[in-house]
């Protein structure tokens, strides 16, 4: 597979290869003989995520008003973001010892305690989320001091990513103090400026990213937030009597699931994003609306997967079909990233997909207003077609190119 050697003017590769590097240290590397390295430590602190996404859309699927979701869409893009630079940490410094172990400890503590907090005062929008994420942000802040610590050469990336955090953190912490509805203002700011070194002429401040690493720790994540919709399912599953569960909606929401799995990593994480800052950048940055798709997916799922004999309103499908709609549209962007002699292609299928949903939606809305099965069937067999259509595109593709 094709691959540019990264250089200090561009420290971006533009393909990287499926395959991880050969390990030629230690996994203890900077810590103690037996320590857990840095695989294990990443791993470790994804768990958490999983714990805060269930929380999240557990809480959303038992209070669904627009003003819930506004208020969870926020939480969970900060901390999202907070994950994000972790994950760039952890990609330049490989090197880890206790103390950063800690902070990362600290960091998983209070991302589940404001997922916590987040949940159970939706109406009230809890007050202790701005400073907890505030605090978590800090913490990120300390993980880059004791990066520039141990290693000097991080100074250029950590020096001005500690400033701005710290601000955006003050901000962050302080939206509380200026009503309910601050956030909205207060927590966008704080995001963009969190954001703000990333596009600077030398985002990396003389670093080389590892693309194979970058590629892993997102495809890793998308895992995770796949995995979540079985969880959520499974456990809204457990508050109804079986007699209740459509057994039909839960294999095809099972389907769908498995054809957004099959999208993502047949292509994203073997070509990764595309050489430059700004390739990169909104590589990272599309797989937000992806997971937050995704997420939406899974409170969709469950609430089909329950919905058998029971009377749901027509505006109940929306809660499925629109967050499908924004998982395609995040995969025509990373296709179209991708730069491949297919992309255009598999992209115009993804967009197809994209529009047949809400066709899809309106009749078995038509037909049936309050049976979510016929609309869970449908969207399973778009996706599935879905994944024909791009697999046939890309072996046909392929096969040109040999001859």
């Amino acid at each position: 597979m094709r691959n540019t050697k990264p250089t200090l003017l561009s420290p971006y590769s533009v393909a990287v290869s499926s395959d991880p590097p050969a390990q030629k240290a230690p996994s203890s590397i900077a810590g103690l003989v037996g320590a857990p390295g840095p695989i294990a430590l990443e791993l470790f602190y994804d768990l958490i995520f999983v714990a805060s996404v269930v929380v999240l859309s557990d809480s959303y699927s038992h209070h669904p008003t627009a003003q819930n979701l506004t208020w969870l869409i926020s939480v969970f893009a900060v901390i999202w973001l907070i994950w994000m630079q972790t994950s760039l940490l952890f990609n330049l410094d490989r090197a880890q010892n206790n103390l950063m172990r800690a902070l990362v400890l600290g960091q998983m503590l209070l991302i589940v305690l404001l997922s916590i907090s987040a949940a159970d005062d939706l109406e009230s929008h809890s007050k202790l989320v701005g400073p907890l994420l505030g605090l978590t942000l800090l913490l990120v802040s300390a993980m880059l001091a004791v990066s520039a610590r141990g290693n000097p050469k991080m100074a250029g990336y950590t020096k001005i990513r500690i400033r701005y955090f710290v601000v955006a953190a003050v901000l962050l912490a302080c939206s509380p103090l200026f009503g309910d509805n601050a956030y909205l203002l207060f927590w966008p700011l704080g995001f963009l400026i969190v954001l703000a070194p990333s596009l600077r002429s030398d985002p990396l401040g003389g670093q080389t990213i590892q693309t194979h690493h970058l590629v892993e720790r997102f495809g890793a994540f998308t895992v995770i937030m796949l995995g979540e919709t079985f969880v959520k399912t499974a456990l809204t599953a457990t508050e109804y009597d079986m007699k209740g569960l459509s057994v039909i909606s839960l294999l095809a929401n099972f389907v769908i699931v498995f054809a957004i799995w099959w999208l993502y990593f047949s292509n994203a994480p073997s070509v990764g994003p595309t050489a430059g800052r700004g390739g990169h950048n909104t590589w990272m940055l599309t797989h937000l609306p992806l997971h937050l798709s995704i997420v939406g997916v899974a409170v969709g799922a469950a609430l089909a997967t329950n919905s058998f004999g029971k009377d749901v309103p027509s505006s109940a499908a929306l809660y499925l079909s629109l967050p499908l709609c924004g998982v395609l549209v995040s995969m025509v962007v990373l296709e179209l990233l991708s730069g491949q002699a297919h992309s255009r292609r598999v992209a115009g299928i993804f967009l197809t997909a994209c529009i047949a949903v809400p066709v899809a939606t309106i009749v078995t809305v038509v037909i049936s207003s309050n049976e979510l099965r016929g609309l869970s069937i449908l969207l399973a067999a778009l996706m599935v077609s879905t994944v024909i259509g791009s697999n046939s595109v890309r072996r046909k593709v392929a096969t040109e190119a040999r001859t």
